[in-house]
Order: structure tokens, then C-alpha cells, then sequence
């Protein structure tokens, strides 16, 4: 990808999240809650009021994710080993070996993150 490609990725990601380094993902509850209570100039109580919402939205919607992760995570594993296969399908011998090398350096930051080893913490494929 060239630079100049990744550099307006880089300004239409910094529009949409306002200023935000996506990669360290969604703001947290506390984040929305500073936006909002900002934007609308909210007292203390609206504030708590407001930050009890948000923190109970926040544990439905992580329940949901658990219960879409259960469901889902053996499709999804398939869907990713078939897109596995197809990389490797069209790479030579010595690409195999540094996709391979840069997958497994990639997931060994994700554990140490915190993450699993793909991304979710959750969803282990690794079977």
C-alpha cells in the first residue's frame, strides 16, 4: 500500500473518530460520557444519571457479544481457515514462511495485550 493511500486512511479514521487513535478501539464508557456531558452541558446528577446508563448498556452489550461469540465463533473459525488456505495457496515457499512468521509475531502481541491470539479474547480457533 502506498504511503500516500495510508496517510488518507490515516485523516478519513482521525474525522471519524474525532481525533481518536482507532486502533486502541471504541471509547471507553468514561470517554462517552465526557463527550456527552460536554456537548450538552449536563449537571452532576444528569452526569451520574447519564454514566449509569452508559455503564449498563456497555454490560448488555458485552453480554450479547458473549452469547453472538458462542453461536458464531465455529463459523467464523471455518471462514478464517479457508481464507488461510487461500493466502497460502498463491504464496511461494519463502512468502509462506514470513506470512507465517508475521501472523505468529502478531499474535503474540495480542496475548500480550490481553487479547487472544486473534483478536478476541473469546474466539479461539486455534483447533
Amino acid at each position: 500500500m502506498n504511503t500516500r493511500l495510508i496517510r488518507m486512511i490515516s485523516i478519513l479514521a482521525e474525522k471519524q473518530y474525532g481525533g481518536r487513535d482507532w486502533q486502541k478501539g471504541p471509547p471507553s464508557v468514561e470517554e462517552r460520557l465526557a463527550r456527552i456531558s460536554a456537548a450538552l452541558d449536563l449537571s452532576g446528577e444528569q452526569s451520574l444519571e447519564m454514566l449509569a446508563i452508559l455503564q449498563e448498556q456497555e454490560e448488555n452489550k458485552a453480554a450479547l457479544h458473549e452469547q453472538m461469540m458462542e453461536i458464531m465463533g465455529p463459523e467464523i473459525c471455518a471462514q478464517r481457515a479457508q481464507t488461510e488456505e487461500a493466502i497460502l495457496g498463491i504464496l511461494t515457499a519463502e512468502q509462506t514462511e514470513l506470512y507465517l512468521q508475521i501472523r505468529e509475531d502478531r499474535q503474540g502481541k495480542s496475548r500480550k495485550k490481553g487479547r487472544g491470539g486473534n483478536g478476541n479474547a473469546e474466539l479461539d480457533c486455534s483447533d
